[in-house]
């Protein structure tokens, strides 16, 4: 399934609203996680990519196909691109791990997190608390939440059974609304996305970093490009957030290195 649609546009709440049905028809189809052999995490995502707004840092994420951008790629080598991360200079690694949006694999995330030695965050659709333990026993150090799925009260409890597994809990909000409700809930880790029409747009970035807390870490997640002018974003947050440019670059390497010494030096 494609729920190809801007983050911010006209068409993603109801492309959103589709995601969650379908996602919850899978989620009925899956068994309960064993959880006896559940251990906190020893890799800190949100240490890893919080520069105080210094600097970006880069999160590389691999993925088939996503929300927003569509079909990525047909067929790829998820160890050979997590093992790209590191040398890359990239600060953390995510891997889109759901199967409705994303036509993700199984195998993708233990594979990943068995290649890399930096912290990986899942990309999922997190409707309810037996993912984020199934995630974490296939290797996640840190979960995306999204604000526009879920209540206020159910976004608090998610944040702190995370937090409990010592697992970072990025909160991607599309609007005021979810940013303050998201604040309140007690998120200190915020993704924006930065998607338009035409490819990238920071308008939704331009209108809510100003409102982030100072004391929280915020990255923004769009199509990047090692050429995009990163200018307007460095002091204001922290990192930047990929996934299709680079999965659909000829040499995914070369394309990572280049944008993390833009993302670094400019």
């Amino acid at each position: 399934m494609q729920l190809k649609g801007e983050a911010s546009g006209e068409g993603w709440p109801a492309a959103l609203s589709e995601w969650v049905r379908q996602k919850r028809e899978q989620l009925r189809r899956l068994a309960a996680p064993d959880v006896r052999n559940l251990v906190p995490t020893v890799q800190d995502f949100a240490l890893a990519v919080s520069t105080r707004r210094q600097e970006l840092s880069v999160v590389a994420e691999i993925a088939r196909v996503t929300p927003e951008e569509g079909q990525l790629r047909q067929s790829m080598d998820v160890a050979q691109l997590s093992a790209l991360i590191e040398p890359a200079g990239a600060a953390a690694l995510a891997v889109a791990t759901d199967e409705v949006a994303c036509a993700a694999q199984p195998l993708d995330l233990p594979l990943a997190a068995r290649t890399s030695s930096w912290p990986v965050v899942a990309r999922d659709l997190i409707l309810a608390p037996e993912q984020l333990y199934r995630l974490r026993l296939m290797g996640a150090d840190a979960v995306l939440l999204t604000a526009g799925a879920l209540a206020a009260p159910h976004l608090r409890s998610f944040i702190e059974i995370l937090a409990s597994l010592h697992m970072s809990a990025p909160v991607e909000v599309a609007n005021e609304e979810e940013l303050f409700a998201s604040v309140a809930a007690g998120a200190k880790l915020f993704v924006i996305p930065a998607f338009g029409p035409g490819g990238l747009s920071l308008a939704l970035a331009d209108a809510l970093l100003p409102k982030v807390p100072r004391t929280a870490a915020v990255l923004v997640r769009g199509p990047f490009a090692p050429s995009t002018d990163l200018a307007s974003l460095r002091g204001r947050a922290d990192g930047i957030w990929i996934a299709g440019p680079w999965m659909s670059a000829g040499d995914p390497a070369s394309f990572l290195e280049q944008l993390v010494r833009a993302a670094e030096t400019g």
